[in-house]
């Protein structure tokens, strides 16, 4: 089939009036004008961006769908089924989903370790069944979590993660670096009271740590399986120089401008949140998007706890930030495809690679509508959005 008459977000260039011909799951070829012939089975963009499927490389959303509230708890089945409804209608094609391995002080019964091996075994199972997206999956490794090394070591080993990053939230550095932020989390967003607020942070401050040896080796045995690493919210030059010492080459959440500053020199992978770019700010008050966009110094966007916001930050990457569509896009699609060593396959429109594709509208004030979403040369999503009505006035 052919997609034409659709401006074509290429890696370095865009095309304002083509067409991208597809062959099974394969796109076949790109070129401006229109196809020699146009069948049944074509389908005319009218204009609309055709764009690379996004690739999500660190979603907490499945945890938030099993789990809306603390005490209530979805089957997993059910969950899962209505999450790819979700992404797939933002435009999310390829999703990573970061599954937390907290084992302390959390209220979510999904970042305690039976249940979080269980989810990492529910997503590869259910991503071989019936689906509209591709699922992956993401673990965040909490460096405090001692008892939990052997069953990562395993997980890595067997093949059922295709992420791993690593995490350190002791309260006084990193994400936390101000006890503040973490005592409101605790108390406004948790429901801790004050006084085991203070407990949990002043436990936490002592708690023991997987030694460097430790990090180093489970790290190796990644790499060793091909498994990309990052390292989560690094605040320090030495923080840096250490984990890049140990090929971990992507950097999640720099705290600040000069640890972003110093992942660039390293030659690291800088993932920001799409949510702290849309919002204009970090909703722990650290590094803003915005200012690291501003230096160069973002090459992914992730949509962390919103899924919604990544085609949204892209969008205003290009039309308030002044960003070329191509860089804007990238951010979204090809650079976490070359990050995660998927490059070969998706990440971009290109001949050879899968046929994961978006037709988006720009709507009012430029708003991304997704319209058409093709996985693998089949659209499994479309969207007609209805013309809009004037705005009836009072007599």
């Amino acid at each position: 089939m052919n997609i034409y008459h659709a401006t074509i977000v290429l890696p370095d260039r865009v095309i304002e009036n083509g067409f991208v011909s597809i062959k099974n799951d394969r796109i076949e070829s790109i070129a401006a004008g229109k196809p020699d012939q146009i069948t049944d089975g074509d389908l005319d963009a009218g204009g609309k961006w055709l764009l690379p499927g996004l690739i999500d490389s660190h979603s907490d959303a499945i945890e938030v769908e099993i789990e809306p509230r603390p005490t209530s708890r979805f089957a997993v089945e059910l969950s899962f089924a209505e999450l790819e409804k979700k992404l797939v209608a933002e435009g999310i094609t390829t999703i990573y989903h970061a599954v937390s391995l907290l084992k302390r002080n959390t209220v979510r019964k999904a970042r305690a370790n039976d249940t979080a091996y269980e989810l990492i075994g529910s997503i590869n199972r259910l991503s071989k069944g019936p689906h509209l997206i591709h699922h992956k999956a993401h673990l965040r490794y909490e460096i405090a979590n001692i008892d939990a090394l052997d069953a990562v070591t395993e997980l890595i080993r067997s093949g059922q993660i295709d992420e791993l990053s690593l995490t350190d939230h002791t309260p006084g550095q990193g994400q936390y670096r101000d006890l503040e932020v973490q005592r409101r989390l605790l108390i406004d967003h948790r429901h801790f009271s004050e006084e085991e607020a203070e407990r949990i942070i002043k436990e936490a401050r002592t708690q023991a740590k997987l030694d460097p040896k430790q990090i180093k080796k489970l790290i190796d045995c990644a790499v060793q399986y091909g498994i990309s690493v990052a390292s989560h919210d690094d605040d320090t030059i030495d923080k840096l120089n250490l984990v890049h010492s140990w090929q971990v080459g992507i950097s999640e959440f720099p705290i600040t401008i000069e640890a972003a500053r110093y992942a660039r020199k390293l030659g690291m992978w800088i993932v920001m949140g799409a949510p702290n770019l849309v919002l204009g700010k970090s909703h722990s008050n650290n590094l803003s998007a915005r200012e690291a966009v501003h230096e160069g110094l973002v090459d992914l966007l992730c949509s962390d706890y919103y899924p919604a916001s990544l085609l949204h930050a892209a969008f205003k990457l290009h039309f308030e930030l002044g960003m070329h569509p191509s860089q804007a896009f990238n951010t979204v699609t090809l650079n976490p495809a070359k990050a995660l060593h998927l490059d070969h396959e998706i990440g971009s429109i290109e001949p050879g690679k899968k046929a994961d594709l978006l037709l988006v509208n720009v709507g009012p004030l430029n708003q991304p509508q997704v319209a058409n979403v093709f996985v693998d040369g089949k659209e499994v999503c479309r969207m007609n959005y209805l013309a809009a009505q004037p705005i009836l006035q009072e007599r």
